[in-house]
């Protein structure tokens, strides 16, 4: 007998396949599935690389740090042309350069030095800023606004659960068979499949800017849009400041803390894959819900991440620390759901892609520092310290953007009535 309601998993299931019934949507979502693959199997080949030449804390921070930088650099640019351009086109010359770039670690006949691996790095970094604001501002021409949710929490998902993929894959590759170059070898084949799934999409035509309209002008109109939109502002520049004090370290920290103490790299690209899978959980929960107020569920959920260094001061076994980032993943996924949803939401289409390149740049701008700085700054107060400032530094945060007008709602304050 049926009691004429709908379950939950049905619910989930009903708006997973109305979006993916829309064919641009289900190529653009292949895409951008396949390439994560390859985008997470490429840091664990890098880092193993690093550290199988020797190399220090400080120069693995250094080679991490590089994607970020080239982040930093090329996101704003990439944003202006991908409101200029066809944003299909952009991400399929992305995919391209990036194939071309990591099929040269697959195929030098040496290890490469230190120096090399980071300018790659900073390489595939460029590509990946060019690819990003364009997918994010793709996706509402290819939806209903009603729609939207669904479609960035089905994203999250496959991110997250191609993020689990990786991870294994880059494992089993870089530690049970030894070879980093196939690591690479299979990176650059992602960015091909991503670049044939987006050679048959179809991108609804619209106006765009004319490449003689003066480049700083365009810039500063995607800037301008973000200081009208405090709640945009504030959280970019949280986020931004969580990345170098709190995600920077742990991400130089764990491989470093995991093979010292376990003797192996599995810690690392374990807690990688929990991490993601906790997100596709998060994820599938952001579907159905919807708070009044995401920006300060989303913000408070995100003090999760002081479980990491609480579990890497005391590394008495790997447990620990492998449930603190599935715990975290969990709760972090549904912020960057309510988040994407709402910067396509609250966003004007035709400045949406500079937008999205602004949140990628200013949010990752410090992250390069943080990475570079943390092997330092063990080396001087110890890496109990570190870990420690990470959690005052979290919650110090958090309060602050909690303060900032709009940021509960992720919307721009109603005016109030005299």
């Amino acid at each position: 007998m049926t009691t004429g309601l709908a379950t939950p998993a049905r619910v989930r299931e009903r708006l997973a396949a109305s979006v993916l019934g829309v064919r641009e949507f289900r190529l653009l979502w292949s895409a951008q599935t396949v390439s994560t693959i390859g985008d997470q199997v490429f840091p664990i080949a890098a880092t193993v690389s690093v550290l199988n030449a020797g190399g220090s804390v400080g120069e693995l921070g250094l080679v991490l740090g590089a994607r970020w930088l080239a982040i930093v650099v090329f996101a704003l640019v990439g944003g202006v042309w991908a409101d200029r351009l066809p944003r299909r086109a952009v991400m399929m010359a992305a995919d391209v350069f990036r194939a071309a770039t990591v099929g040269v670690l697959a195929v030098l006949p040496f290890d490469p030095p230190v120096w090399l691996l980071a300018l790659l790095v900073f390489l595939v970094g460029s590509g990946e800023a060019f690819f990003r604001p364009a997918e994010t501002a793709l996706l509402p021409s290819l939806l209903p606004a009603r729609r939207l949710n669904a479609a960035n929490a089905l994203i999250s998902v496959s991110y997250r659960t191609a993020a689990v993929v990786g991870p294994g894959l880059g494992g089993l590759l870089v530690a049970g068979f030894h070879q980093v170059r196939w690591a690479y070898g299979l990176n650059a084949l992602t960015f091909a499949v991503s670049f044939l799934f987006l050679l048959r999409l179809r991108e609804p035509a619209r106006k765009v800017a004319h490449v003689t309209v003066p480049f700083v002008r365009e810039l500063r109109e995607g800037l301008g849009e973000v200081r009208r939109q405090p709640w945009a502002l504030g959280t970019i520049v949280g986020a931004a400041l969580v990345l170098m004090l709190v995600i920077a370290p742990e991400n130089v920290l764990l491989p470093v803390i995991g093979r010292r103490q376990f003797g192996t790299d599995a810690v690392y690209a374990t807690s990688m894959a929990l991490f993601s899978l906790g997100g596709v959980a998060g994820a599938l929960l952001a579907i159905r819900w919807r708070p009044r107020r995401p920006g300060r569920v989303g913000w408070l959920l995100g003090l999760s991440f002081a479980l990491i260094p609480l579990a890497l001061t005391f590394p008495v076994s790997p447990w620990p620390i492998l449930a603190a980032y599935l715990i975290t993943g969990l709760a972090f996924e549904p912020f960057s759901v309510w988040w994407a949803t709402a910067l396509q939401r609250e966003i004007p289409t035709d400045r949406l892609a500079r937008v999205s390149s602004v949140d990628w740049m200013a949010s990752y701008a410090l992250m390069p520092l943080g990475l570079a700085l943390t092997g330092p700054l063990v080396e001087h107060v110890g890496e109990h310290a570190v870990l420690g400032g990470t959690i005052a530094a979290l919650a110090l945060i958090t309060v602050l953007v909690l303060r900032v007008p709009g940021v509960a709602e992720f919307r721009n304050p109603a005016p109030r009535r005299p």
